[in-house]
């Protein structure tokens, strides 16, 4: 597997509209807006692609991809966790896109995607100054996803979940 920004693995129309995670938004998304998100700087999108998978035009098929763009929370909306002596706003790394394709899911490449990612928003916080990874959840399954890895529900707003960068950077062992 290969890990690449989007705009490095400049992705064939084959290879996006080939993607299908089962959320019809995300697939929509990678094929019609992450370029723009890239060349906006919007947002910077990270694609998983598989080299022994081909797509129908003999390129790499993507297996997921996530997206990280700066952002911020209010100290009102974060968990009182995260909000102790943070600044207000609390400054954070947005991930505004988290996906697997149907074909991949199930076999540990969601972890592996998201290990990724968390590293990225962490490099991110250093160069940024952010405190949390933040994520609005699509639906009440994708919060409970984000849950599971230790997530926390901001107290105000139910679909938006906050996860400490000083965690990771810490178990990673990135604090040194």
């Amino acid at each position: 597997m290969q890990l690449l920004r989007f705009d490095r693995a400049a992705p064939s129309k084959v290879q996006r509209n080939g993607f299908r995670c089962g959320e019809a938004s995300l697939d929509r998304w990678l094929a019609t807006q992450a370029r723009q998100s890239m060349e906006s700087r919007a947002a910077v999108t990270y694609l998983l692609l598989d080299p022994e998978e081909v797509a129908e035009d003999d390129r790499p098929s993507i297996v997921g991809y996530y997206c990280l763009s700066p952002g911020e929370v209010r100290r009102a909306d974060a968990p009182a966790s995260l909000a102790d002596r943070a600044l207000d706003p609390v400054p954070a790394v947005g991930m505004g896109r988290f996906a697997i394709d149907e074909r991949y899911q199930g076999r540990g490449w969601a972890a592996e995607l998201w290990r990724e990612a968390l590293l990225a928003a962490v490099a991110a916080g250093k160069v940024i100054g952010a405190r949390v990874m933040l994520v609005d959840a699509i639906s009440a399954d994708a919060r409970a996803f984000y849950e599971r890895y230790g997530f926390v529900r901001s107290p105000i707003h139910p679909m938006q979940v906050l996860y400490d960068l000083r965690v990771v950077e810490v178990s990673a062992g990135l604090d040194r």
